[in-house]
């Protein structure tokens, strides 16, 4: 008797960590159909909570379904060269940050300035924590 609830408490908690495990690791779906405004809102909610990566895969759909809105288009930017770097991966948000300033640097006042503003702001934050070269 002892052994079978051995054996049931044991399958019970094997039960638990495989389900706990598949919640964690799971990414959720994105839904068909949102409009921009909605993915922006959750490309925010995402970075709000914490899922930072969720948070780029939102900013990402909208440059992919509105490729001509060049004003969200900067700010999504932005966001996810800012999210990079809040994952520590201060490489990635660096070139980021370049291409948008580069993008700057050719559509000039066709968009809006504070993601530019904001791009400086982050990319001498970035080369001050990189590294120096010897």
């Amino acid at each position: 008797m002892k052994n079978e609830l051995r054996i049931v408490c044991l399958a019970a908690v094997c039960a638990a960590v495989v389900l706990f495990v598949s919640c964690v690791t799971e990414k959720p779906s994105i839904p068909e159909g949102l409009g921009a405004a909605e993915i922006f809102q959750r490309a925010q909610d995402a970075a709000d909570r914490g899922d930072f990566e969720l948070g780029i895969t939102y900013y990402t759909l909208y440059r992919d379904k509105f490729p001509d809105d060049a004003e969200h288009d900067a700010w999504a930017s932005y966001e996810i060269a800012f999210l990079y770097h809040k994952m520590g991966k201060n490489d990635t948000a660096l070139t980021l940050v370049n291409q948008l300033l580069d993008q700057y640097a050719r559509q000039g006042d066709t968009l809006p300035p504070a993601p530019r503003i904001l791009a400086d702001k982050l990319k001498t934050r970035l080369e001050a924590a990189a590294p120096k070269k010897q």
